[in-house]
């Protein structure tokens, strides 16, 4: 099992992927400001916040490094005083979740000496950091013994088609699952098709490697990524370091994480989640897990509901008075005002779309 801070390299290091923007977010989530964040957590932490909280008691803030990018690494260092200055990384152009797992893993391993190293969204919804971490020190195991890629699989409590979805075979005695397949966001009716099987888990988006085997499946599936990278990890401490970085992602090719490595595996191990999680994928997925107000209504507000249920209403400190609606979502801020359905809540890309176009960057 891993150790945690004995800085062996049994001991697990943690890549924390926090680029992403979240508009699903939006009027809260801005380009400067996204979900991760954002107080979207317990006791008004930032998700970003929560997640290293949670990885701080198994491997300790030197063996955790923070993929960033540049508009919002200022915010970032700020929500994380305890990591050592150069481990928050700023990608000066986003260029998806695998290049920045590669130069996450590729750094972890020159840093922590070789070993484990666990893949980890910014912004995920896990209030049982215990079992989280048992979870983790269990895949960094298994990741250095059995020499393949882990994965943690959420057992569906819908047919979501919000989700990827990850097939699975039985277990052996006492380790984890086997799995056969990552697949792509369903539509309802393969998504309950899944869900009816008993098969498939909701891909959560958090992997572990050991670091060689992570490198072999990066040249395999993504020639060259890794020789364009190098000069930023060797880079990496002096003021060559932005230069370097700069240069490699100048044209690097965008590329999923998921696509470009995941889905090609033809074997993984996957650990069913035993903890609590949500990936907060929009405004109707914060209210499952957020506190609950008067007459069925969820949210953050001082909540006046008449003949109204299932709202999500987000307005801290003010006053909301909701009458004869039900399943809403109102999020309310300084500057703008969102009001939408619940089941619309995954389209606010098509906002942010429109006010692209009206050049209203005082609201991106």
């Amino acid at each position: 099992m891993a150790t945690g801070r004995s800085g062996s390299a049994a001991a697990g290091f943690c890549v924390v992927m926090a680029g992403g923007r979240g508009t699903r977010f939006w009027p809260l989530s801005r380009i400067d400001r996204p979900k991760q964040l954002l107080p979207l957590g317990a006791q008004g932490r930032t998700l970003l916040r929560e997640t290293c909280e949670r990885l701080f008691p198994l491997v300790g803030p030197q063996r955790i490094v923070v993929v960033t990018n540049a508009a919002q690494s200022a915010g970032t260092s700020a929500e994380l005083p305890e990591l050592p200055p150069d481990h928050v990384i700023a990608e000066p152009i986003g260029r998806n979740t695998a290049p920045c797992a590669a130069l996450g893993a590729l750094l972890a391993e020159r840093l922590g000496g070789g070993g484990p190293i666990a893949l980890l969204p910014a912004d995920h919804f896990i209030p049982d950091a215990d079992s989280l971490r048992a979870q983790l020190a269990d895949a960094f195991a298994h990741a250095t013994t059995a020499r393949e890629a882990c994965t943690f699989g959420v057992r569906p409590l819908r047919a979501e088609t919000g989700y990827g979805y990850i097939e699975v075979a039985g277990a052996a005695e006492g380790g984890p699952l086997r799995g056969r397949r990552f697949v792509e966001k369903p539509d309802a009716a393969t998504a309950a098709a899944y869900v009816a099987s008993g098969r498939y888990l909701w891909n959560s988006g958090m992997f572990v490697w050991d670091s060689t085997v992570f490198g072999a499946a990066l040249d395999q599936h993504l020639p060259g990524l890794r020789e364009r990278l190098t000069p930023v990890v060797a880079a990496h401490g002096t003021p060559a370091f932005a230069a370097a970085l700069a240069a490699a992602y100048a044209d690097c090719p965008s590329n999923s994480l998921d696509q470009a490595i995941m889905e090609k595996l033809s074997s993984f191990a996957v650990f069913e989640a035993a903890f609590q999680w949500s990936d907060l994928g929009s405004w109707d997925a914060w209210g499952q897990a957020a506190p609950a107000l008067p007459g069925g209504n969820r949210g953050d507000a001082v909540l006046y509901a008449v003949e109204a249920r299932g709202n999500i209403v987000r307005a801290p400190g003010k006053t909301v008075a909701i009458l004869g609606v039900d399943g809403l979502v109102v999020v309310d801020t300084p500057d703008a005002l969102l009001v939408c359905r619940a089941d619309a809540a995954q389209r606010l890309r098509e906002v942010i779309t429109r006010l692209e176009a009206d050049r209203r960057a005082d609201l991106l």
